[in-house]
Parts: structure tokens; C-alpha cells; sequence
């Protein structure tokens, strides 16, 4: 393809030591849901007849599968089914759970188009569906990007090509998209920082008093009066990125920001050190942790790391997670996992935490 940009990530396929831990699971290798094969078929079945009867409703000629729709492993909350109607390309139908909303889908409609026009490979949105009653969530229709997700790699292929691409997407420059999303009609309250983090401070301290000791902390070490602007993809790890022939061929589920690069290196540090192996039960630390050591090396011959903004950028997505408990994958709702981003919190802050959760329906942080 041609618009690879900066994100080709092309490197050299495996020639150097493997990691010593011996590892043949994905990172992102977990089940969309704990169904049982049976209950699968049925849904799928549901799923591929009510999609059917949508998309023959909007448009007016015949419709038929040549590929119906098939569960594809992904998300852990979105239900995701790869298809193909007859004489037609392959398309990807992402569901989403029934209690999010289909204005985020149109964000990332507005994103993707964008980003697109720049040279990112990310899967262009071509309909969206505001009506939860046809799959029991709104839903869109997406590309197919080619080749598989890049978890299939070995581990240190993964490392490699997680910290290159991340640090050349870091650093592009970002003044042009930031001007299409202006004219596109999104307020920078939804994607620019330091609008998003004040935002996003600003909710902590007003509906959640327990954290203000550390909104303060957040304050004095944030980078709230500017700072480097880059892309931030917000999820980048192994399972949401396309890989094929040595090259990243696309780049899947953004919770899209332009903020300082610390935020992505932040969430990858939490994916190893406090989330994985709620998710995958017999990844060791040692492996998480010399997964997150050969990203930020491979990250750094490109673009430097700052471990303090880094730790602290931890900590402002882990109050997230403790204050939005209901709104996050349900792996990491148990007291365990919550107690380990206390433990993270206090350890990075020095100060106590008294996690209070709140069910009080409070609207959700811009990401």
C-alpha cells in the first residue's frame, strides 16, 4: 500500500535472541465475551439475519452474503463480526455494549477520515447505526484492513514494532490535523490538550472530593500550559495494530487525543504492569515486564522517554479507571484490580487514597 506514512513500521523479521520466557499467547488473545460455542452460533445467527434485514432496509437493491457475519477476537467489550456481501469488499460490523452511545462512533468517523488524509492507515467508518434494538448496541460498518493483528508476532517483533511506530506517529506533526478537526466542528474539550486534561481535572475535583490531594499532584506535574503536541491513539498495544509482510498495515480502536506522547507510553506501562494478566491469567510479571522495558527501548531510539510525565500520566488514567469502575471492562472492576491501582497510585503520589466510587450517573471523561 501506498500510504503507509509513518506508521509502515517495516523491520527486519526475527534474527535477534528471543526473549527467554517462552510465550505463545497474544496479548490481546481474549474471548469477546465468555460464551459458550452453542450460545456463539446463536447469536451469530441472530446477528446475521437482523443485519441482514438493516442493511436490505436501507438500500434498494438485492442484498445477500457471499461471507456472513463471523466473531472476530478483538475488544474487550465490542462485539466484532467480519462479513462480505456478494459482490462486494470485505467489511468489519463493530458493535458496541448497549450502554455507550453512538455519538462516539461519529467522533471516530470524523477522526478516521482525518487521519486518514494524512497518511495514518485506520479503518475508514461508512455508516453508523444510532439504533440499539437491531443488534442490542449501536453499531458501525467499517473497513477491512489486510493482514492479522500483529499479537500474532512473536514477542520481541511485537516490542519492536510497538515502540517504532509509536514514537513515529509521536512524531508527526500535528498542527494540520489539529486544524481539520477545528473546521470538522470538534471543540478542543474533546480532543486538544491541555483542554482535555483540565477537563479532565476538573470533573475529578468537582464530583470526586476523595481524589483532590491528587488532582493537585495531577496539577503540578501535568503539562496543562502546553507542552509537545503529539497523535495519541490511546490503546496502542499488540492486539490493535494490523500487521503484514513486516509492515503495520493499519492501526484499529483509537480513543483518539492530540496530547503530550507520555499519555500513550503511560497506558502501555499500565497494560503491562496492572492490567494484562487480569486478562490473560498466566502471563508472568517478569514477562510484563520485560515487555514494557523492550517497548520504551525500541521506543527511544526514535523519541526520548520522560518516566516521570510517563508515572504521572499513569496515574491520571488510573483515577479514571477507579472513578469510572462501572464504565471500564469488567476485568477490572474486582476488588483485586482496583486495589493494585490504589497500591500504583499511592506508591507514584505518596499520598493515601480513599477510593470512594460514586454510582451517580456522571457524564464520562472526553476519552
Amino acid at each position: 500500500m501506498e500510504k503507509q506514512g509513518a506508521l509502515s513500521g517495516a523491520i527486519d523479521l526475527p534474527t535477534k535472541q528471543k526473549l527467554k520466557i517462552n510465550y505463545h499467547k497474544r496479548m490481546d488473545d481474549t474471548e469477546i465475551s465468555n460464551q459458550t460455542t452453542s450460545e456463539w452460533g446463536k447469536e451469530n445467527f441472530d446477528v446475521s439475519a437482523r443485519f441482514l434485514s438493516y442493511l436490505r432496509s436501507e438500500r434498494t437493491d438485492t442484498t445477500t452474503y457471499e461471507i456472513a457475519p463471523t466473531p472476530l477476537t478483538g475488544g474487550l467489550d465490542s462485539r466484532i463480526y467480519q462479513y462480505k456481501l456478494e459482490g462486494k469488499q470485505s467489511r468489519v460490523l463493530r458493535i458496541l455494549p448497549s450502554t455507550r452511545d453512538a455519538k462516539e462512533l461519529v467522533h471516530l468517523q470524523t477522526v478516521y477520515k482525518i487521519l486518514s488524509i494524512h497518511g495514518i492507515n485506520v479503518p475508514l467508518i461508512h455508516d453508523v447505526c444510532h439504533d440499539k434494538s437491531i443488534l442490542g448496541g449501536c453499531f458501525a460498518v467499517m473497513d477491512l484492513l489486510p493482514g492479522s493483528t500483529l499479537s500474532a508476532q512473536e514477542p520481541e517483533i511485537q516490542t519492536n514494532v510497538i515502540g517504532k511506530t509509536m514514537a513515529s506517529m509521536h512524531d508527526l506533526e500535528v498542527n494540520p490535523i489539529i486544524d481539520e478537526l477545528k473546521k470538522s466542528g470538534i471543540p478542543e474539550e474533546r480532543f486538544l490538550s491541555p483542554a482535555v486534561l483540565k477537563n479532565q481535572l476538573n470533573i475529578f475535583e468537582e464530583n470526586y472530593p476523595w481524589t483532590s490531594e491528587h488532582v493537585y499532584w495531577l496539577r503540578d506535574r501535568l503539562p496543562l500550559a502546553g507542552g509537545k503536541l503529539s497523535i495519541i491513539h490511546g490503546d496502542y498495544h499488540a492486539g490493535n495494530l494490523m500487521f503484514e509482510d513486516g509492515m503495520v498495515t493499519g492501526v484499529l480502536d483509537w480513543s483518539f487525543l492530540i496530547a503530550d506522547p507520555a499519555a500513550d507510553l503511560a497506558h502501555i506501562v499500565n497494560l503491562c504492569l496492572l492490567y494484562a494478566h487480569h486478562v490473560i491469567k498466566d502471563l508472568t510479571l517478569d514477562f510484563l515486564e520485560n515487555y514494557r522495558v523492550q517497548v520504551l527501548k525500541s521506543y527511544n531510539k526514535i523519541m526520548p522517554v520522560d518516566n516521570e510525565l510517563i508515572k504521572t500520566f499513569s496515574v491520571l488514567e488510573l483515577l479514571k479507571a477507579l472513578c469510572f469502575a462501572d464504565k471500564i471492562p469488567e476485568q477490572f472492576q474486582s476488588t483485586q484490580a482496583q486495589r493494585e491501582f490504589i497500591d500504583f497510585i499511592e506508591g507514584a503520589t505518596g499520598l493515601p487514597l480513599e477510593f470512594e466510587h460514586s454510582t451517580d450517573k456522571i457524564e464520562t471523561l472526553c476519552q
